[in-house]
């Protein structure tokens, strides 16, 4: 192997070595309420409605709401850096929310999210990588869902 051969190999390794897997964040998607049943189902789909959030499906018998993949705010999850790359990234997200009724005056709400970072090395054939949720989608629709039942 001739010297720029090694050269151009070494410089390869070194980009995609640059690569950082994304780092596990404590999350809080679980969130008992106060709270009837009926009362924050409402918030709940008042919450989706105000932050414009496509529901892709709704169950109220199982308390079940998800969510279409959309563009999401890369403050909401880690996605940790596929290595230097001037490739466009786009960072999309679903989830879904899961309210259980544990009393007449009391539930569970849960909220499960999945984002994904895809990046076009080439328009043909994107690569996608799984990021992990910083608990910010978590937080912020649990305190709207909050700021209604008061």
């Amino acid at each position: 192997m001739n010297i720029k051969s090694f050269a151009f190999v070494g410089l390869c390794f070194g980009l995609i070595c640059c690569a950082v897997a994304p780092v596990s964040h404590q999350v809080q998607n679980s969130f008992p309420i106060q709270k009837p049943f009926e009362s924050v189902w409402t918030a709940i789909i008042e919450t989706f409605a105000e932050l414009n959030l496509p529901i892709m499906n709704m169950d109220k018998a199982s308390g079940l709401i998800t969510t279409d993949w959309m563009s999401a705010d890369k403050t909401f999850c880690d996605c940790g850096s596929p290595g230097f790359t001037t490739a466009e990234r786009e960072t999309r997200g679903k989830f879904n929310v899961f309210l259980k009724k544990v009393s007449d005056d009391s539930c569970e709400m849960k909220i499960n999210c999945n984002f994904k970072m895809i990046v076009f090395y080439t328009v043909s054939n994107p690569k996608k990588y799984r990021c992990v949720s910083t608990g910010k989608v978590e937080g912020s629709i649990y305190k709207s869902v909050s700021e209604k039942l008061k």
